[in-house]
């Protein structure tokens, strides 16, 4: 009893301690996860903050990315704008500073650009103007965890004339002669590949192709033939020629879908095999010589799409040819790209009761300047009077027997005018160049003193008005002999350069415009005839003289139009003449006066019609394939068949054509027909007004380089002694006639890698530029007395249309082209109807070459569809050209800033160059 006594003690005393015990580890485990769940919020808030910063930065990055897209050249306020963009996410905050772009400044406050070379991504290596700007973002969460995140990135403003070949669509090389293009390549399209058998084709820098690379199709869709030629590609820069590894042979075997990207056409299936092709070290791959980006999707090896900053949405590239708004109407995203913008020479021309249309918001309001050329009497080169180019109803024509020189225009009731005298040459002119002080002042009088006239062939400076910077007429030549003082000109007012009556416009034939089809049918046209869709009104710009005249050796003003902003000198053309508000436009397309700068005419393919390719008022069918969703006659990309701008044709052309289109047109007003109207090329079409939207600019005496160049520069050199360049804009097609700033003289074409001789960096950005040679005549008479010339043999170049033996021209060219369709299924379709005509037939033709030298040094561009010159691709057979021996090389010296063209376009990249989290306490 006593000890059971004894140990109630000690029980209780264990039993306390082993309570204590239980409830230490009671507590130790509480303790635990209390800790573990704290540990595990306090990650949850960690990472929450981490996403959203990580999240934010990248949103950060879209928008600089944007702010670049959409501006042409961003200043550090649009920059720093971006900083209100800050987003709502919800349970994050960001403390002041936490959200900021940090653009890097000069001493003057203007953006920090250094001139190198792309750091990453695909276009790496590309000299580029590069401006970094630093992004941070510090996201806070409520229990106060915090990420702050650091972001370094480059904008790079690449210059498009770097690329020896760039195009915004498909890019064909496809059954072509030898060539070897030493630039690099991109296309925001298809990449079509291949060279004649027994040909070969050199790359030797990077290719980049946004869409997929092809091998076994050319671009209408028919399978590859005779297209077996050696590719011959890089695998490190400048590596070709040469073998491997440096330069790889693409493989020609079927079995591996000649190391396309694809295994077909466009819509086939992706190449399992291409990564390695595309990015594997030689002699398995490329190195990453040639990348594809699928559109963006997987399966691509990394290019990127690369556009122009206002083109989305509505706007496209074309805009940059286009007019600026007139006054009073409001500005446009695009207006700061468009060369009508960037200019410090503007030459505009509209119909003669459009002077307004000349008008942009900064017009200087002297309405002196806006001069009609209606026959009224010019002062030329203060000692006479001259007049812009009648015609006259004199039945007898001067007393000879045959139909008259020249056909009165229709009316609009569709009857012939009964008055004797109206003018060939109409329209409302204004010229107007910016000077030093920002300022623009209409020179219009004071170009058209200097002359508007030539004699039966370029230059300017041999006929006589010999000072003439524009040229819109010639002597009249009536019995087509090329004499116009002989004895069988009229006698009445035969050689007389101050009668109105003594001149013909400057017309001539373009046949890729005009005919329908390039192969003999059994309805040949009749022998002289044009279709009146293929006859041009060109105004010729005397380049050298626009030298001169800058240069002050004229007098007058101009020494004082500004060469400094641009790096020498940026001319804008726009000829609206003849061009009819589109009737189906709606908002925001386009603004009045709904002028748009197309022609209006887009009815061209016409496979319904087969060969006689008549045209049928319906839209040929979309092609479904990727990177297009339009028809193929949608040049301007605006969901409809445009017809409206052929309803003006021909009202110059006489009661025998003027009158039966204009009759057709009013009794089949959906489908107007100017593809197979004719009319004689000789009597009618060479001395007539050309009503309708066929006016272009063609470029007469620019040939030469050092001691004899031509093209204009600067006054006064850089610091590095350059003089900069001569860039034209058009919104019009622009044709070349003659050596273009080289010659054959140069010794750049037999020594490469010698001394380059000084010369102008020139560029042509236009609808559509086709190369003439230095044998070109609108029409003329050869040494033995034979007609030749377009407007003598209009659909047959074969016959006293020829080249020169050789022509020079040193120019980067940005233009457009037209859309590839699937070939028809007609007899004598052509095996190459329905493509753009690839790469080597991107610079247009009209002569016969015959195997003649064409000698081409420049840069390559196709910008977007050319929406005037709308005619479809058409070679070889008959009608059109046979080419040249292509001699095409890039300008490396366009790598160079300094050696840019004025007014270059440029493409925006954003890269990043530095990622990271900020751990400094703040």
């Amino acid at each position: 009893m006593r000890d059971r006594k004894r140990t109630r003690g000690f029980t209780l005393i264990a039993s306390l301690l082993l309570l204590l015990l239980l409830s230490g580890v009671s507590i130790g485990l509480l303790m635990m996860v209390n800790t573990e769940s704290r540990v595990g919020a306090n990650d949850v808030e960690n990472s929450l903050a981490y996403r959203s910063a990580e999240g934010t930065i990248e949103q950060m990055t879209s928008n600089l990315a944007a702010t670049y897209q959409n501006l042409q050249a961003p200043q550090p306020g649009d920059i720093t704008a971006l900083n209100a963009l800050q987003p709502t996410i919800p349970g994050i905050t960001f403390p002041y500073g936490g959200y900021t772009y940090t653009p890097r400044l000069n001493p003057d406050g203007t953006l920090v650009h250094n001139y190198g070379q792309v750091h990453s991504g695909p276009n790496a290596g590309l000299y580029a103007m590069i401006t970094p700007i630093d992004l941070a973002v510090t996201a806070d969460r409520p229990w106060g965890d915090e990420v702050r995140m650091m972001r370094t990135v480059e904008a790079a403003q690449i210059p498009v004339f770097q690329f020896g070949v760039f195009s915004d669509s498909d890019l064909s090389f496809f059954n072509s002669p030898t060539l070897d293009f030493n630039g690099r390549v991109h296309t925001n399209g298809d990449l079509y590949l291949g060279v004649s058998t027994s040909s070969t084709l050199t790359f030797h820098d990077k290719m980049t192709v946004f869409g997929n690379v092809i091998r076994m199709v050319i671009p209408n869709g028919t399978a590859v033939s005779g297209n077996d030629g050696n590719v011959y590609i890089p695998t490190i820069s400048g590596g070709c020629p040469g073998s491997l590894p440096a330069c790889r042979t693409m493989s020609t075997s079927s079995g591996v879908y000649r190391e396309g990207s694809v295994t077909g056409d466009p819509q086939s299936g992706q190449n399992s095999g291409w990564k390695t092709i595309s990015t594997g070290a030689s002699p398995s791959g490329y190195n990453g010589y040639i990348l594809d980006g699928n559109y963006g999707n997987t399966g691509g090896t990394g290019a990127k799409q690369l556009s122009l900053p206002f083109v989305s949405g509505n706007s496209k590239a074309y805009e940059i040819i286009r007019r600026l708004p007139i006054a009073g109407q409001p500005a446009t995203g695009a207006d700061p790209s468009r060369l009508a913008f960037q200019a410090q020479i503007r030459v505009l021309l509209s119909d003669s009761g459009r002077c307004t249309d000349n008008h942009f918001s900064d017009w200087n309001g002297n309405a002196a300047e806006d001069v009609i050329l209606d026959g009224r009497a010019q002062v030329v080169n203060g000692v006479g009077t001259s007049y812009f180019a009648m015609g006259n109803q004199d039945t007898t024509n001067g007393g000879k027997t045959d139909s008259p020189d020249w056909v009165r225009p229709l009316t609009t009731a569709g009857a012939h005018t009964t008055n004797k005298t109206w003018p060939l040459v109409q329209g409302c002119l204004t010229v107007e160049v910016q000077r030093a002080d920002g300022k623009w002042y209409g020179v219009t009088n004071e170009w058209l003193q200097l002359g508007f006239a030539r004699g039966l062939v370029p230059p300017a400076s041999a006929g006589p008005h010999p000072n003439s910077i524009l040229v819109f007429q010639m002597l009249a030549d009536r019995n087509d002999d090329g004499d116009t003082a002989d004895s069988n000109e009229s006698t009445v007012v035969a050689n007389n350069v101050t009668s109105a009556y003594n001149w013909f416009p400057i017309n001539f034939y373009d046949a890729r415009e005009g005919e329908v089809r390039d192969w003999l049918t059994t309805a040949e046209p009749a022998a002289g005839t044009c279709s009146i869709n293929g006859v041009m009104n060109a105004v010729e710009l005397d380049v050298f003289n626009l030298r001169k005249w800058l240069k002050g050796n004229f007098g007058g003003t101009g020494n004082l139009v500004d060469y400094a902003s641009q790096n020498g000198y940026v001319l804008y053309y726009s000829d609206r003449r003849g061009m009819l508000p589109d009737p189906f436009a709606v908002a925001p397309e386009p603004l009045p006066p709904n002028l748009k700068g197309d022609y209006g005419f887009e009815d061209t393919i016409n496979t319904s019609s087969n060969t006689a390719g008549t045209p049928d008022g319906a839209a040929e069918p979309v092609v479904n394939i990727k990177g297009q969703n339009w028809s193929p006659e949608d040049t301007n990309q605006n969901g409809r068949l445009d017809k409206y701008g052929a309803t003006n044709l021909a009202l110059g052309f006489g009661p025998d054509t003027g009158a039966t289109f204009f009759s057709q047109v009013n009794a089949n007003p959906a489908a107007p027909n100017p593809l197979t109207v004719r009319v004689n090329c000789l009597t009618t079409a060479r001395k007539n007004w050309v009503s309708g939207a066929r006016h272009v600019l063609k470029l007469t005496d620019g040939g030469g380089s050092g001691a004899n160049a031509k093209l204009p520069v600067r006054l006064v050199a850089n610091t590095d002694g350059t003089l900069g360049g001569f860039t034209i804009g058009s919104e019009n097609p622009v044709y070349i006639q003659g050596d273009y700033n080289t010659s054959s003289a140069d010794p750049m074409w037999t020594n490469p890698t010698g001394t380059e001789p000084a010369h102008s960096a020139a560029a042509i950005i236009a609808d559509s530029v086709t190369l003439l040679s230095n044998q070109w005549q609108d029409v003329g008479i050869s040494g033995n007395g034979s007609k030749l010339g377009s407007l003598a043999y209009p659909f047959d170049a074969n016959v006293n249309r020829p080249a020169a033996p050789a022509t020079y021209y040193r120019v980067a060219i940005a233009s457009g082209k037209t859309i590839n369709f699937p070939k028809p299924g007609f007899n004598n379709a052509g095996t190459y109807y329905g493509t753009d005509g690839g790469l080597h037939n991107f610079l247009r033709f009209l002569e016969s070459w015959n195997s003649d030298n064409l000698y081409y040094k420049g840069s390559l561009v196709s910008l977007f569809y050319s929406t005037y010159n709308t005619g479809t691709f058409k070679c070889c057979q008959y009608m059109v050209y046979q080419p040249p021996i292509r001699n095409y090389v890039f300008d490396p010296l366009f790598q160079d800033p300094k050696n840019l063209p004025p007014g270059t376009p440029m493409f925006r990249d954003i890269n990043n160059l530095t990622y990271r989290q900020d751990f400094t306490p703040h």
